[in-house]
């Protein structure tokens, strides 16, 4: 089998739970699966940059405790509705509400609006109304869990609702797009959310999911890591899904907040220039970004370190950056060896980046920590 397949989120679309919420930039729970039949943890995982849960889920499958943090409120939010247990009466009630969600539909009184321009750019009239309205009537919901389900299921819908679509890293307006009526996409979301919970939830013990920065946190500690840090390139995750950001937030600036909390994965306007790892000193001083990428990345290595027994595991990709091909992989491998780590790289699968002036093969990569 291929686990470089594996690499990717396009194989969860199809995994009861997983599929939620789709997120591109996540892979499959068959390479945790891998890797925790690697390292043979008994008790614990980590996955410092948690996004939508994929490591968290495949650990509370397994009957590991699962700990993870994210500095996106919108990915906490997804982890912790996707990791929750529910109960025989949490289903029924959610029923309940789906049946009855349209029956006093109402002018909504929430007015949504995003940093960079108004939503209302990529959304019909009664599209935004609806969603508008979806977001106060899962605030109005009495079972928290099922307001939480809910809301998970108009964030999850957004893109099959709008005229745009997610190119790399922008939102671009495509008005020649079929665009979903809200009502009929959140309700089939909410119906496979509901047809999951019944016939295949995922047991164990419930995962811990926090807000946090992976370069100083240290306040968890764990056998094993698995995660997939922010790749080095030109995508801004929190503009990505600054829409659903803004909506879950109900605030036009969640994603400008996030933005200043973030690894420094993407070209920026001012680079610090300064406190590169020593590894990188001279790519620094040609591409100052990816220097504070691998400063930012170090002190999430040294933290790691720290905080896992046997050490983990890094999905990331090579990146090319100003017509350079940076090879990420064996410059974190070098990096968490000079902190104490050993450090292979087994898995790996070629992809192409088109990136001007021509396309250019690049490796996605397992790097392997092991201490």
């Amino acid at each position: 089998m291929d686990l470089g397949n594996y690499f990717t989120f396009e194989i969860s679309k199809d995994l009861p739970v997983h599929r939620w919420f789709y997120y591109k930039e996540g892979y499959a729970p068959q390479i945790v699966n891998h890797f925790i039949a690697e390292f043979q943890p008994k008790q614990s995982i980590f996955d410092p940059f948690a996004g939508v849960g994929t490591t968290l889920l495949a650990g509370k499958a397994k009957g590991l405790k699962a700990i993870g943090i994210d500095v996106s409120p919108l990915a906490v939010f997804v982890s912790q509705v996707k990791c929750a247990d529910y109960s025989t009466k949490d289903i029924q009630d959610a029923k309940e509400e789906l049946k009855n969600a349209f029956q006093e539909r109402k002018e909504p009184t929430y007015i949504w609006d995003f940093e960079l321009f108004s939503p209302k750019k990529f959304f019909s009239k009664r599209a935004y109304n609806d969603i508008c309205f979806l977001r106060e009537r899962a605030e109005e919901i009495e079972n928290e869990k099922v307001g939480a389900l809910f809301l998970l299921a108009l964030l999850s819908v957004l893109p099959q609702v709008g005229f745009f679509i997610k190119d790399g890293g922008v939102l671009r307006e495509q008005k020649s797009k079929s665009a979903m009526p809200v009502k009929d996409a959140f309700k089939r979301k909410m119906k496979q959310i509901i047809s999951d919970l019944e016939s295949s939830p995922i047991h164990g013990q419930i995962p811990e999911v926090r807000l946090a920065d992976a370069r100083n946190f240290t306040d968890a500690s764990a056998e094993i890591f698995i995660t997939s840090p922010p790749y080095l390139n030109n995508i801004d995750y929190s503009k990505v899904y600054g829409l659903e950001l803004s909506l879950f937030e109900m605030d036009k600036n969640a994603s400008y907040r996030m933005r200043n909390q973030s690894v420094r994965s993407f070209i920026t306007k001012e680079p610090q220039r300064s406190g590169y790892p020593e590894e990188v000193e001279e790519l620094a001083a040609r591409l100052p970004v990816a220097g504070e990428y691998f400063a930012d990345m170090e002190k999430v290595l040294k933290n790691l370190y720290k905080i896992s027994e046997h050490g983990g595991v890094f999905i990331v990709g090579n990146s090319v950056i100003r017509e350079e091909h940076i090879l990420v992989d064996e410059i974190l491998a070098k990096i968490g060896e000079r902190i104490g780590f050993e450090c292979t790289i087994p898995l790996y699968m070629e992809r192409t980046a088109d990136v001007r002036p021509a396309k250019v093969k690049v490796r996605e990569s397992a790097v392997v920590f092991k201490k």
